[in-house]
């Protein structure tokens, strides 16, 4: 090895030391050697409604497929996001709820799913009119991008708009007429060798004369390190891509997500924890809960775009979802129908002389729910009905935003819409003891933005702006009565509010990119999730007053030298309630929580990563990501406590070991290297105790990845 590649191993062996041990980094000497410049790609976010998207005065953030490295599992969508600030991800690894999604503290009270988060996949929202969203049919390995948009966007969004998360998928991009990509993996638990994994995920591509087409295929099967965590993840997508002249482009796209099985293993008290954390309660052992889902999504989008930077998008999808749901409490039947659809122009239009880009559309979404809860006898129900009602949530939202450049490196961004969410529930148990709890709400909200974005260069872009959020509770959040009636919880309000925030954005030719931002929201009927005894493990909720969310967002990456670079990012949250007080059912005192600490958001939380692929290693390439999260409280009332921790991934893998038209790329990976015990996340205000959703140790996968034909 020579005099170049001594230095380089000198200065990787220092890097991986610093990201391997779990404390503070240590200052260290920067080699003089210059780098060798990085290309950043141009930031294009589609998700703004926005032509330019340097001058958007928004925090966002744009994460690509290489960004997501070689070596993941693709389990969970905090794979993807640990390099945005701003967005907490908290893995259950209970496939069975999703993740607990969540930008500036809107979502955490996620019980299952993704709330106060708008989230689309190729263009198609995946969540509904009512505000919850699902991750069904999506499969990370297939994502091409995910653009991410933090802050109140409701002006843009509407409902459920305290940031957005737009998918989109890789479209094909053809020099022959296919292209085939399989990548399968697997791996196992160190703790308990006899719980594995594998998955597989395949793309094609081919080309049908100008028109070209994508099929997406894979298929997880998973058993756990806990009890009862059993998993049968099934994804099929279709995507078609037809261009209509010079101008004109057609996107049909078909996502289907199939999960046959899921286990839930629910969360554990602290004595559970300390005892066993591979451990499942007996009652989610013996009632079998879990879900199977089948969920089946199909749109087009007729898209134009035009030489002046005008474009009109027109998107109509439908979906269809079928869940049986034992739990702990009952067993849940519901079928969902859904559609819509999504118009956008956008059209040039100069205001006394000034260049400006004129935005306007609606989104238009129906929701069609038929629920039915049972009893629940060992995973079958019985013939006893605690609920059936026939549930309907339309949304209307016209929106208009306009983009002026008021004077050269200054655009002022201001944006206004309105919505209309219907919520109506037919109550089909009427007895003569029961009576009719059938009725509706109307929900409805004015969102505004306002925001200014000044470019002193093309590589930096400083902004501020304030912007409204409105966000409903969603048909589940209403029908769970603790009264136990039907219908809707006629007590639970929306939660709106304003967010002020200020940053900066921009690359450093040689060295990388940055991105900063300080943020503000004062939150109105914040929703907040808790339990009872008598029903342990549903979720119930109310809105608390009002808090305050306050927060430091910062991001980097930097190229080390050639082939090493850094990426890092840290989140400061101090989330607290200004005015709430509630009466426990068990205590006639009243509690007053002012200035007390939001549970479930850590203050603190961070990741770095580091990637190698020096030049003399021919193709090699190692990770290490490292992440943090401090303690936080899990209870808005007890002093419990979810204790800080520290988990570090390593994968190691080589590429491009090619045989004519065929590419082979074998990886290892390890996922919590120091087998640190460590909560991925907790239930908030959990009855008895059963806060805690544990992390699994140290387990080791393989994989190999294999190409063929010409991209």
């Amino acid at each position: 090895m020579g005099r170049g590649g001594s230095r380089w191993v000198a200065r990787l062996s220092a890097l991986v030391a610093i990201a391997l041990r779990p404390s503070p980094a240590a200052a260290q000497q920067r080699d003089t050697t210059p780098p060798r410049p990085v290309t950043v790609p141009p930031l294009i976010v589609s998700a703004t409604r926005s032509a330019d998207s340097a001058a958007v005065p928004r925090a966002v953030a744009v994460v690509t497929h290489a960004d997501l490295g070689e070596a993941p599992r693709t389990w969970g969508i905090d794979e993807l996001l640990a390099t945005v600030p701003g967005v907490y991800a908290s893995n259950r690894y209970n496939f069975s709820l999703d993740e607990r999604l969540s930008i500036r503290g809107f979502g955490s009270r996620s019980a299952f799913g993704v709330r106060g988060v708008k989230v689309l996949l190729d263009g198609i929202p995946q969540t509904l009119p009512d505000g919850q969203g699902q991750l069904t049919n999506v499969d990370l390995w297939s994502v091409d991008r995910v653009e991410v948009l933090r802050g109140s966007s409701s002006a843009l969004f509407g409902n459920a708009s305290g940031g957005v998360i737009s998918l989109w998928s890789e479209p094909p991009s053809l020099t022959g007429s296919v292209a085939e990509e399989v990548r399968v993996l697997g791996g196992r638990s160190s703790e308990r060798p006899d719980r594995s994994w594998t998955k597989w995920q395949s793309t094609t591509d081919a080309r049908l004369g100008a028109t070209t087409l994508q099929v997406l295929a894979s298929r997880m099967v998973y058993v756990g390190e806990r009890d009862h965590s059993a998993a049968d993840l099934r994804n099929f997508g279709a995507h078609v891509y037809t261009p209509l002249g010079d101008r004109w482009t057609l996107v049909s796209l078909l996502d289907v997500g199939d999960q046959p099985r899921a286990d839930n293993p629910g969360a554990l008290t602290l004595a559970e924890l300390r005892a066993n954390p591979d451990s499942a309660p007996p009652l989610n052992v013996s009632q079998q809960a879990g879900k199977a889902v089948t969920q089946t999504q199909g749109g087009v989008t007729l898209a134009r775009h035009s030489p002046g930077g005008g474009a009109l998008s027109v998107t109509v999808f439908g979906l269809t979802r079928g869940l049986t749901n034992p739990t702990t409490f009952a067993y849940i039947d519901l079928d969902r129908v859904a559609g819509g659809a999504r118009v956008t122009l956008a059209q040039p239009f100069p205001v006394l002389g000034r260049p400006q880009l004129l935005t306007t559309g609606f989104d238009l979404q129906g929701q069609r729910d038929d629920r039915r809860n049972f009893g629940n006898n060992g995973g079958t129900p019985d013939t006893i009905r605690s609920l059936d009602q026939l549930e309907h949530v339309t949304e209307f939202g016209p929106y208009l935003q306009s983009a002026v450049a008021v004077v050269s490196r200054v655009t002022v961004t201001g944006g206004l819409r309105y919505d209309w969410v219907d919520f109506r529930v037919q109550d089909r148990l009427v007895t003569a003891t029961n009576p009719d709890d059938s009725g509706d709400r109307l929900m409805h909200a004015l969102s505004g933005s306002l925001g200014v974005s000044v470019t002193p260069g093309a590589a930096v872009t400083l902004y501020a702006n304030a912007a409204s959020s409105f966000e409903t509770p969603t048909t589940t959040e209403l029908a769970n009565r603790p009264d136990t009636a039907g219908g809707f919880n006629p007590t639970l309000e929306p939660q709106q509010a304003w967010n002020y925030e200020a940053g900066g954005r921009g690359t450093v030719a040689a060295w990388g990119r940055w991105s900063i931002a300080v943020f503000q929201a004062d939150v109105r009927n914040e929703l907040i999730p808790y339990e009872v005894p008598t029903s342990p493990g549903r979720a119930f909720y109310r809105n608390a007053g009002s808090a305050r969310h306050r927060g430091v967002e910062l991001g980097a990456t930097v190229v080390i030298a050639r082939g090493l670079t850094v990426s890092a990012a840290y989140t400061y949250s101090d989330f607290r309630y200004t005015h709430y007080s509630i009466q426990p059912d068990t205590s006639p005192r009243t509690i007053v929580l002012d200035g007390r600490s939001l549970p479930g958001i850590p203050r603190d939380w961070g990741t770095v990563t580091l990637r190698a692929a020096p030049p003399f290693a021919r193709g090699g390439w190692l990770e290490v990501a490292t992440t943090h999260s401090s303690g936080f409280y899990v209870d808005d009332t007890l002093n419990v406590w979810n204790a800080p921790w520290w988990a570090t991934d390593v994968h190691a893998g080589w590429a491009g070991l090619a045989g004519g038209r065929v590419r082979l790329s074998p990886f290892v990976g390890v996922a919590n290297v120091f087998d640190a015990g460590y909560v991925g996340s907790v239930v908030i205000n959990a009855a008895r105790g059963r806060y805690y959703e544990p992390a699994p140790g140290r387990a080791v996968y393989l994989g190999l990845t294999v190409g063929a034909g010409e991209r």
